[in-house]
């Protein structure tokens, strides 16, 4: 079984019992020997597109998903003794190929000699205000829906027009490199920090590399630093504030390699500095890696895979509808333990699983739940039930709300029409506990999914990680790969449209350091205490809801919690206690009161906020989850004068 057909099938399982068929488990190999290495004609760098994150720790950090089914669980949690939130790093590593495309195994330092360059860059304040996708009709002057007026074409101008100097908006330390075993241990090598960069005399360090004890590099992010140029200027803006900067960044990810004095090519990646992710382990129902898998079909239409299968394309849209339960209270009540919706239920999820002609009725009813992509209705209450990219009060497009993707959506119709591989594996999924646990062969493409399906595939409003461009199929070289700029960036004038966003000699077409992130808001403390959920009540009191899966909405606190655990209260007790959810931001100055307050009040108590972290369910055979997720950490205070540590 060659790459692409690893690409296709195998990556969509979500642990080793949906690899493709016939693909048998094998050890952890990496192209040591003189014989494998010598077959190694390329290498290429994977995940394509990591993801690290900030935090305040000084010292402490932790590795970011590398294995699909789970997050990884830093020792002593998501913060340090001190309340501060650690840093996620980025790992990446090396794979050599042979002449057929075949992984011969993973390159370390143990059989190479490996160099890592990598160049980060902020560039949202030099770039264009968020105003609305550029890819949906509404920016485009187009009509949103049938019957609907169309409106002028959005027009977004300059963040921070007014300055000239455009070069001092730009947080651009320059390139740093690294190699060896273990390099820069203690993160205090100068060389391998991204110190120098500034935003006009603000000088803002955006994070270091070092390596692993087998030379796999390692990206870590800033510290979260946010603020404004001046002091005691306040933010006024959930997306663009001028004159204010953050330390998320993104950029291009290479190295050299040598194998016995034979220099080998080596095709490089990208990494994303992003905000925190506050629930790490809890995915959306869109995730970024169903994003950019969409967009590889439509660059290689042979990657899509045809029928759909029940266990790698279709349960894992109902397990996240569940999953968001922890974060939201609305998902609850509609899909949680024990609700008319818990698609998880195992006599629900038989049923689901079964092309048998019996059960036709259930699937074509919970398919004709789902909010169509082609945006025809305007109807809130259709899955899944979060805002969308186009967001007004009252609400004006169809894209008010989110709908699945339209392979999800294709692969749900055929779902429920019974046309669809019905593999569901009669003992449960099981999960690779590591990366090394899954085939070599699968492991490049495995590593790849695990990253992204960690992040949020929409709505991109503008988003968390990464945002609308991540669309479009020009911007990338490859599937997964970005195409990369050379040269010097073309001066796009005073205002960005949809026309010039989409050209294709435009913005998209080539990728250089920061230009993935400058789409977002600025700074992104702003975006993340803005957008919550149920903004109006009178049709739900908790949802839609923006991103809950890494900013959460409503969560069980470890006082509740504790009550489920204990054997001595009543079951009546301990099921209200289950159901009792508390606001992920309450005790935040501003909350249900002013939205600037809160932002600002964010800005400074960003790292204060609780991660919602798994926990083990009871002891005993009360009826309750095996596995909890509570929030740990809450310490934000309803005090404007409290700083972030």
């Amino acid at each position: 079984m060659n790459r692409r057909q690893l690409l296709t099938y195998g990556v969509f399982g979500l642990g080793a019992t949906a690899l493709a068929p016939g693909l048998a488990r094998s050890g952890p190999r990496a192209a040591q020997s003189q014989t494998a290495r010598d077959r190694i004609e390329r290498i290429a760098i994977h995940p394509a597109l990591g993801i690290a994150r900030v935090g305040n720790s000084p010292d402490e950090w932790f590795l970011g998903p590398e294995a699909p089914g789970s997050h990884p669980l830093p020792p002593e949690g998501f913060k340090d003794s001190a309340g501060r939130i650690k840093r996620q790093a980025a790992r990446f590593r090396l794979y050599g190929f042979d002449a057929e495309g075949e992984v011969v195994g993973e390159v370390t330092a143990a059989g190479a000699d490996i160099r890592w360059r990598v160049h980060l860059a902020n560039s949202k304040a030099a770039w264009y205000s968020f105003d609305l996708p550029f890819d949906i009709p509404g920016a485009k002057g187009l009509p949103a829906g049938p019957g609907l007026a169309a409106p002028p074409p959005t027009r977004s101008l300059r963040r921070n027009a007014p300055v000239a100097d455009r070069a001092s908006l730009a947080i651009d330390p320059g390139a740093r490199s690294v190699g060896g075993r273990n390099a820069n241990a203690d993160g205090q090598d100068a060389g391998a920090r991204f110190a120098g960069g500034m935003f006009f005399d603000i000088e803002v360090p955006l994070g270091e590399l070092r390596t692993d004890d087998a030379g796999r590099l390692l990206v870590l992010g800033g510290s979260g630093e946010s603020g404004p140029a001046a002091g005691g200027l306040e933010a006024t803006d959930i997306d663009n504030n001028d004159l204010w900067y953050d330390d998320t960044s993104d950029g291009p990810v290479d190295a050299t390699v040598s194998i016995a004095g034979r220099a080998i090519p080596v095709t490089g990646a990208w990494v994303v500095v992003a905000p925190p992710n506050y629930a790490p382990g809890i995915q959306s129902v869109v995730t970024m890696y169903d994003v950019m898998f969409e967009a590889a079909t439509i660059l290689q239409p042979e990657l899509a895979p045809m029928p759909p299968s029940f266990t790698r394309m279709i349960y894992p849209m109902f397990a996240r509808l569940v999953q968001n339960q922890w974060v939201n209270a609305g998902f609850l009540h509609r899909f949680g333990w024990g609700a008319a919706s818990d698609f998880l239920a195992p006599e629900q999820l038989r049923r689901l699983a079964s092309p048998s002609p019996q059960h036709r009725p259930l699937r074509q009813e919970v398919f004709a739940r789902f909010r169509d992509p082609a945006y025809t209705s305007m109807n809130y209450d259709e899955l899944p039930p979060y805002y969308g990219d186009s967001v007004n009060f009252p609400g004006t497009d169809p894209r008010q709300w989110l709908a699945v993707l339209p392979i999800q959506y294709g692969w749900l119709r055929q779902w429920a029409a019974g046309d669809f591989e019905a593999d569901w594996p009669a003992a449960g999924l099981t999960f690779p506990a590591r990366l090394e646990d899954v085939p070599i062969a699968a492991q490049p493409a495995m590593l790849d999914r695990a990253v992204l399906d960690d992040c949020l595939g929409g709505p991109f409003h503008p988003g968390c990680e990464l945002t609308w461009p991540m669309r479009q199929p020009l911007l990338y070289a490859e599937p997964f790969r970005l195409r990369r700029r050379v040269g010097v960036e073309p001066d796009w004038g005073p205002a960005m449209t949809s026309e010039l966003a989409l050209a294709a000699d435009g913005p998209l077409r080539a990728s250089g350091p920061g230009d993935l992130t400058r789409w977002l808001a600025v700074p992104w403390q702003t975006d993340t205490a803005s957008c919550l959920s149920a903004y109006e009540r009178s049709l739900d009191e908790y949802l839609p809801a923006f991103w809950p899966a890494h900013v959460p909405n409503d969560v069980l606190a470890p006082a509740s919690y504790q009550v489920v655990l204990d054997p001595a209260a009543s079951l009546g007790q301990r099921q209200d206690a289950f159901t009792h959810r508390v606001k992920w931001l309450r005790d935040l100055p501003g909350f249900g009161r002013s939205n600037r307050e809160r932002m600002n009040a964010f800005v400074a108590q960003w790292s204060a906020a609780g991660i919602v972290t798994p926990q083990p369910g009871p002891e005993d055979d009360a009826p309750f989850p095996a596995t909890f997720w509570v929030e740990l950490g809450h310490a934000l205070v309803d005090d404007s004068s409290v700083v972030s540590k």
